[in-house]
């Protein structure tokens, strides 16, 4: 593996974001930008447009480019990966 990778977090979609994504309403212009989305927390979880949801610093959401939803996911520091907990599409 490369260092590169090293520091790359991997983003695990939960199940309820797997079906909201699988579902065939969902047009290909959002699917594309939600997994952009992805490819982006894998980069940096600690996205500068992402907020701090309560307390907890790896808690986070935030806005779906162009206007699509929100997303909310979890940083696992220790498993060091990113969980996409909830995508609600506008």
């Amino acid at each position: 593996m490369s260092e590169d990778a090293d520091d790359l977090w991997p983003v695990l979609p939960s199940e309820i974001v797997a079906d909201t994504l699988a579902d065939p309403a969902v047009s290909a212009e959002v699917f594309s930008t939600v997994a952009a989305l992805m490819v982006a927390i894998c980069e940096n979880p600690w996205l500068k447009d992402s907020e701090q949801l309560s307390t907890d610093p790896d808690w986070r959401e935030i806005l779906i480019p162009k206007g699509y939803g929100i997303a909310e996911y979890r940083i696992s520091r220790n498993d060091h990966h990113v969980v996409l907990t909830r995508i609600v599409l506008f």
